[in-house]
């Protein structure tokens, strides 16, 4: 797992230094997001990740699928991967490659777990409230987790903000046993 790990960074640091040194970041980070998008699907996956395939009918596959709208290098990208036996470290190499752009924006990507969904209103407050916390910029992440029961649970790196109702049902148990 390790080793997979750092092979989908230094393809994702080589993408980034190409897209930054060409001026082309947001392009490479649209096109490399869909090719990920693209790979979800589980017919394309097996097709790329099977042995028995060769690789021209791969290249030709994947190359009629992303059509004419993605930049040309991030297939071949994609399809060097495939060819050196990489095709497991794809989306690492994808979410990678998001983190070099956000770090080069300096944005910060926080993961926002709710119990039901956020409308327009909270998310706009949430972002606000996190982007005073840090200092810098955000990108929300939200996901529903009905285990939460209520609340929010905020993630940004290291850093865990909980103020869901099971976090605080769960100290309340904690404190009620020990005492």
């Amino acid at each position: 797992m390790a080793r997979r790990e750092t092979v989908a960074r230094r393809y994702a640091e080589a993408a980034f230094e190409i897209g930054r040194a060409d001026g082309k970041l947001d392009a490479w980070e649209r096109d490399l997001a869909g090719m990920g998008e693209l790979l979800g699907h589980a017919e394309l996956r097996r097709l790329l990740e099977h042995p028995a395939v060769p690789f021209a009918q791969k290249e030709k596959v994947l190359r009629t699928v992303a059509g004419t709208d993605v930049n040309p290098e991030a297939v071949s990208l994609i399809l060097l991967m495939v060819r050196r036996g990489r095709p497991g470290a794809i989306d690492r190499m994808v979410e990678h490659f998001a983190q070099l752009v956000r770090r080069e924006r300096g944005v910060e990507l926080a993961e926002v777990r709710t119990a039901l969904p956020l409308d327009d209103e909270q998310r706009a407050a949430v972002e606000q409230r996190l982007a005073e916390l840090t200092g810098g910029k955000i990108q929300v992440n939200e996901i529903v987790d009905k285990q939460l029961i209520g609340g929010i649970a905020v993630r940004i790196g290291d850093r865990l903000y909980d103020a869901s109702v099971r976090s605080r049902l769960e100290r309340l148990r904690a404190r009620l046993t020990a005492g």
